[in-house]
């Protein structure tokens, strides 16, 4: 049943054994699970007298040598017993095999969850109505003993469903007689939660005995909605301690709020705005409308809670260096220039770490140290480098930006002579001419499109009836306002209701919608309109995209396809339907000349 890396490390090595030991049973029962249901074949196979023995010897034997003092750690780190393990193994086992007038009632229970839900679920081996198969009556004795054992066990929600009295009702709706409900309780050591020792963030406040909530709020400057939550105290000072401390955390700059007073009159006192006033009172309503509750109480005029410190002012050097540095004595050959900062080269240097670690250029580190050699090969311990410039390396004397003049301040100024150019001229690229529109179409379209654009012929038009109703759909418009912008003579889906060449037609008057259909017609064929399976064929023309709560035979009844067909087509998926048949995923359920497809299906 378990295995030596399952078990915690401070066990006992007799509790340790006996937790391994044997267990005569078939090897699915350590996998069992009580929210599965389990075919038939399966429980012939498991459900056996010898298990049941041998599953009570185990627990006995574990009881005995683990005894209630020792626990080990559980869920949330709440220490439980070992006897934890066999206890709610043979509970699951006992309910899986339980049986009525010796028929397996799980089974009966799977048939009652299908037709309450017909859809795939990995908790029920039911993925199709059997054959001749009925559901069963509301008050089958199987579902009655189900409900029975789970109301009564203190494992796992047997407590929830003991609380709600579901078995009760059951038996009352249904006359059952003779098997009143029963209930039993964990007879061994679970542990309890240390209580851990609450601790004040701010300051404590004892409570005097002519202490009031509201004067204390004022007093101790906080506002009293947030005093009263920091304490875990009634809402609007109702049973208000008048012993004990409180733990004040909360502080800010109050106001106390006035009879018949309003969140905008207060806001405007204290020179803030209402969404402040809201933002640091959430005890206000977002309409305010509960304010007249608050009477004598205080409100928060600034944020509450701890004062973050003023930022610190720091005299750091500035990054740029606008003075030399002083030279060191064991300055490197060529590296004479004006220098902001020096670096002495240490063993294992190299120059890609010196120009990383003190963020200059390869090139701005050779231009400053002339000594070194293009391939940075002779780079030499020991001696200083200059590793940044004084100011701005380009007004450096052979760098790009370097200028050098003289002025003589006594020459007079003779000024710049030059020759007016003659103005530019510019000549502007024509433009296309927008194609003119249809007669009687709409001027204030948001999307305009051109007749050419909708020019399939009929064989493509696929579950489409005119070239008019794939526009519409294109846009998503509404087929009375479609035709109303465009001022047609014929229906939307009449065969005859076609665009002209050369003149735009109104495709949105307002903002453009997002279109439903994914994808525009290529050659009459939609494409995928999500993800799809290899195999799937290149003619399909109309894709379904799965949703939660959907089977293969939902999707085919929709598509008026057989289930058959349906593989065929999507071959990728398994014939049970168990794999490869995903949520968001696209399937074929029309192909050209094949099948009934709806148009529900292509926008998907």
């Amino acid at each position: 049943m378990l295995y030596d890396d399952s078990l915690p490390k401070d066990l006992n090595s007799p509790c340790a054994a006996a937790l391994m030991a044997d267990v005569s049973c078939d090897p699915l029962v350590p996998a069992l699970r009580p929210d599965f249901y389990y075919p038939p074949s399966s429980l012939s196979r498991i459900c056996t007298t010898g298990c049941a023995a041998a599953l009570q010897s185990w627990e006995s034997s574990v009881r005995s040598a683990c005894g209630k003092e020792i626990v080990i750690p559980a869920d949330h780190n709440l220490p439980a017993s070992p006897i934890v393990l066999p206890a709610t193994r043979r509970h699951i086992y006992s309910f899986t095999c339980l049986k009525e007038n010796d028929v397996f009632c799980g089974p009966v229970a799977a048939l009652t969850a299908f037709f309450s839900d017909q859809g795939v679920s990995i908790f029920n081996y039911i993925n199709a109505l059997p054959e001749g198969a009925t559901k069963p009556a509301d008050c089958d004795p199987c579902l009655a003993a189900r409900l029975h054992m789970r109301s009564g066990s203190p494992y796992f929600d047997g407590p929830v469903v003991a609380s709600e009295s579901l078995y009760q009702s059951m038996t009352s709706s249904c006359g059952i007689t003779g098997k009143p409900a029963t209930t039993s309780t964990i007879d061994y050591f679970t542990g309890q939660p240390e209580p851990t020792q609450a601790t004040c963030s701010g300051t404590t406040y004892e409570i005097q005995g002519n202490d009031n909530c509201y004067g204390i709020s004022r007093a101790q400057s906080v506002g009293t909605a947030w005093m009263l939550a920091d304490n875990n105290l009634g809402a609007y000072c109702s049973d208000f301690p008048t012993s004990g401390s409180l733990c004040i955390t909360n502080t800010c700059k109050t106001t106390t709020v006035a009879v018949n007073t309003t969140c905008l009159a207060i806001a405007a006192a204290a020179n803030i705005t209402e969404t402040q006033l809201l933002a640091w009172n959430p005890v206000i309503n977002p309409v305010c409308s509960n304010l007249s509750m608050m009477n004598g109480t205080t409100l928060c005029i600034e944020p509450p809670g701890p004062k973050l410190p003023p930022p610190a002012t720091t005299n750091l050097p500035p990054s740029t260096p606008t003075t030399a540095a002083p030279i060191p004595s064991n300055t490197a050959v060529g590296s004479n220039k004006p220098c902001g900062r020096w670096y002495e080269v240490k063993a294992g240097d190299y120059c890609n770490l010196v120009t990383l670690k003190f963020a200059i250029s390869l090139a701005d580190f050779l231009f400053l140290n002339t000594g070194i050699n293009s391939n940075c090969t002779n780079l030499f311990a020991a001696s200083s480098y200059c590793v940044q410039p004084v100011g701005d390396i380009s007004t450096y004397l052979g760098r790009p930006g370097h200028v050098s003049f003289t002025v003589d301040p006594n020459a007079p100024f003779t000024g710049v002579p030059f020759t007016m150019l003659p103005n530019a001229t510019m000549t502007l690229a024509s433009r296309p001419s927008q194609a003119p529109m249809a007669a009687g179409v709409r001027d204030d379209c948001a999307f305009y499109f051109l007749g050419e654009e909708y020019q399939y012929n009929s064989d493509k038009f696929g579950f489409w009836n005119s070239n008019c109703e794939i526009a519409a759909a294109m846009y998503n418009v509404d087929f009375d306002s479609f035709a109303a912008w465009n001022s047609l003579k014929t229906n939307v889906t009449d065969p005859a209701c076609v665009f002209e060449v050369g003149k735009r037609y109104c495709g949105s008057w307002g903002l453009m919608p997002t279109p439903t259909v994914t994808q525009t017609p290529d050659g009459g064929k939609p494409h995928p309109p999500a993800a799809t399976h290899s195999g799937q064929p290149a003619d399909c023309d109309v894709w379904h995209v799965v949703s939660g709560g959907e089977s293969c035979q939902s999707v085919t009844d929709g598509a008026g396809i057989s289930l058959d067909t349906f593989f065929e087509w999507n071959p990728a998926v398994s014939k049970d339907c168990t794999s490869n048949f995903w949520v968001g995923q696209a399937y074929c359920t029309h192909r050209e000349g094949q099948g009934i497809g709806t148009y529900n299906d292509f926008a998907k």
